[in-house]
């Protein structure tokens, strides 16, 4: 697949006039790799693997390098020391967490390598398991500790570059939105499905997850069992809870069986550690302070994942593929809908024209899907974003008004504005309101367009 939106992480790569020791963390399928070797082409590529002993991972490293003379080594600080000191090819070593598990001592041993050749050593350390390649690297009680001179965090491709990968492919903006939806901005996963040909999204679903040989089937389990290491089961249900749409701590407690306390250390892990789960609160509060959190998962794909393939997980060993799939496809306009919230209250983010842009709600359930604050105009922007098959009427518009009033923020002082943003467009009276009355206002055709 063609590589996409990654020129500011190659820039800052390439931007290194010198020796450089560079970690690159992000999770599994997020393109590391292909950024290390699209910025480097013919890096000298080492795979960390946990399942070695050291000196056969040596002989590994080895014979994969072919193209020069390499003497058997047993350790792998000497393999690097001699790669350092008869090549210039850029050094690539995946997952460098697993050097550890190998043998604690690598780390302390491969320190001594970086600083006595820090003045030529040019490596690209990268690792899938965010807490520990963070703390390898910015632990003061680590080896490495201090030895890289960037530590680059690679995130998920935006909505944007996902419309484009999803336009490349064949795929209209919708169905580019409920792709987004399912797989987030997690390149590997595009680039199984331009492999296997553009089919209707419901079949891509059913090949990638609901079949015996789907190759996304246990993702979620492969990706983060390791990570959360024994107490996994603990972690898979809280944020099954939580793609399941239980988002205060009480409603997780109830759903997963652990208490309130017991709760907060695996989700603030779950956030500072893991970086898979995010605080979110209503838009006006002080965010420190604010009693009103709800907690929501950062990754599309592990949202989908847990909701429907690791729910149904019993039914789908005993091979009941169409009848999850069925149930899937039922409940994926809420899940998109979902989704495409977002999308929308991002859009709106990047206009510039607000200082805080998020939702709001209150504790007698009263939602509201886009609240965006101007402090210095004393401006508001209230939204609703509906993913329904039909058009919306004035109605939405009215119930907008309405909750907006329970909005407390400069009540007094504040210029209202409002959008509405629907995926199958408005009535025509509607639209002759919102003309009327100024109201911002876009349908799927007309969202694209800024796409």
């Amino acid at each position: 697949m063609k590589f996409y939106d990654r020129e500011r992480e190659m820039e800052r790569l390439k931007g290194f006039a010198g020796p450089f020791i560079v970690a690159i963390v992000g999770r599994r399928r997020v393109g590391k790799t292909r950024l290390a070797t699209e910025t480097f082409p013919g890096c000298v590529y080492l795979f960390a693997s946990e399942e070695k002993s050291e000196r056969m991972l040596c002989d590994e490293w080895r014979r994969g390098l072919q193209e020069f003379y390499t003497p058997e080594f047993s350790r792998v600080d000497r393999f690097l020391e001699y790669l350092i000191n008869t090549t210039e090819r850029v050094i690539f070593i995946d997952e460098v967490q697993n050097l550890e598990r190998i043998n604690p001592s690598i780390l302390s041993r491969m320190q001594r390598v970086l600083d006595a050749y820090r003045d030529r050593a040019r490596i690209i350390f990268c690792g899938s398991y965010v807490s520990m390649v963070n703390r390898l690297f910015t632990s003061s009680r680590s080896p490495l500790f201090g030895r890289a001179d960037m530590v680059l965090h690679l995130r998920e491709l935006d909505f944007g570059t996902v419309v484009e990968i999803s336009r490349g492919m064949g795929f209209s903006f919708y169905d580019a939105v409920r792709l987004y939806s399912i797989f987030g901005g997690m390149p590997r996963y595009y680039e199984l499905m331009e492999r296997a040909g553009k089919k209707r999204v419901e079949k891509t679903i059913e090949e990638m997850f609901f079949n015996e040989f789907a190759p996304l089937r246990n993702e979620g389990s492969l990706v983060l069992r390791n990570e959360f290491g024994g107490e996994y089961r603990a972690y898979f249900s809280i944020m099954e809870a939580i793609a399941s749409g239980k988002s205060t701590q009480t409603e997780i407690s109830d759903s997963v069986g652990i208490k309130v306390q017991s709760l907060s250390k695996y989700l603030v892990a779950m956030r500072e550690d893991y970086d898979l789960i995010e605080r979110r609160t209503p838009v006006t509060d002080d965010a420190a302070r604010s009693k009103s959190g709800r907690y929501f998962l950062k990754n599309n794909f592990y949202a989908f994942w847990f909701r429907f393939v690791h729910r149904n997980y019993s039914a789908l060993e005993e091979g009941r593929y169409s009848a999850v799939l069925r149930n899937t496809l039922e409940l994926l306009p809420d899940h998109t809908g979902r989704v495409f919230e977002q999308v929308a209250r991002e859009a709106v983010r990047k206009t510039g024209e607000w200082d805080a842009v998020g939702s709001w709600w209150n504790r007698k359930g009263v939602e509201i899907d886009i609240v965006a604050l101007n402090q210095k105009k004393t401006e508001v922007l209230f939204g609703e974003v509906k993913w329904k098959n039909r058009p919306v009427g004035c109605a939405l518009l009215d119930s907008l008004k309405e909750k907006a009033e329970l909005v407390d923020w400069k009540r007094k002082k504040r210029t209202e504005k409002y959008m509405l943003v629907s995926r199958a467009g408005f009535t025509r009276k509607c639209l002759e309101r919102m003309d009327e009355e100024g109201v911002m206002h876009m349908d799927l055709k007309e969202f694209a367009g800024k796409y």
